[in-house]
């Protein structure tokens, strides 16, 4: 992690209007990137801003299940979007929460779909990742979608919780700051979800996560997508 990018944990605390302590509990939880120095911590100013991107506003997140039925619909799939939600009641509720709510505001309610790790390993394990027939491209890795291209320096993507293990050992992934992102999906959800038969995420999955990307072209272009 080169220094340029570290920021300390006071700076962290107040980028994410948080305390120092919140932030230390982050680091703890894995959902901060971080390096020890000293006594304290030195914390990656990448991994801040985009937990500060993920942050949840007022109201309750939605469930994996209403979440993934909420995008399936967006994205134009509503086979599979009543595979994820059983009771017909849900439909009424769901149709309502789309005419209410816009999907880029409302990004962070959807964060239950998944839950996401970073990892860091060879660069020739990227491609390899990609080929697995148990992910799905998403995010920067599925960015031709809003004509952004040259992702191949990293990989994002979705995949069976069940298959984390697995994942990890054959392609050695190191958990920290990297170039791989994987999002992992409950097993009950996973098999919904490549209904083209093309190897991505469904489409409003691959947009809201390239609202929370690094590169603010990656963002914008995501957002007016989503505006569309």
């Amino acid at each position: 992690m080169e220094d340029r990018s570290l920021i300390s944990v006071r700076d962290a605390a107040a980028r994410l209007g948080v305390s120092a302590d919140a932030v230390r509990k982050r680091i703890s939880a894995g959902s901060l990137a971080a390096e020890r120095r000293g006594r304290d911590w030195s914390v990656d100013r990448r991994s801040v801003d985009r937990l500060g991107r993920q942050s949840v506003g007022p109201g309750r997140p939605l469930s994996p299940e209403m979440a993934w039925a909420i995008l399936l619909v967006a994205s134009g799939d509503e086979h599979a979007a009543a595979g994820a939600v059983h009771n017909p009641r849900y439909w009424s509720r769901l149709r309502a929460w789309l005419r209410s709510h816009s999907l880029a505001e409302q990004a962070s309610h959807l964060r239950s779909r998944a839950l996401v790790e970073d990892f860091d390993t060879h660069p020739s394990e990227l491609p390899r990742i990609l080929e697995r027939p148990d992910v799905l491209a998403t995010g920067i890795s599925a960015g031709d979608a809003v004509g952004l291209v040259g992702g191949g320096s990293a990989v994002e993507a979705y995949a069976p919780a069940s298959h984390r293990d697995a994942l990890v050992d054959e392609h050695v992934l190191e958990p920290g700051p990297g170039p791989v992102r994987l999002r992992w999906v409950p097993d009950d959800i996973w098999a919904l979800l490549d209904g083209e038969g093309d190897r991505r995420a469904p489409r409003a999955a691959v947009l809201l996560d390239l609202l929370e990307h690094d590169d603010p072209r990656a963002r914008r272009e995501a957002a007016r997508a989503l505006a569309r």
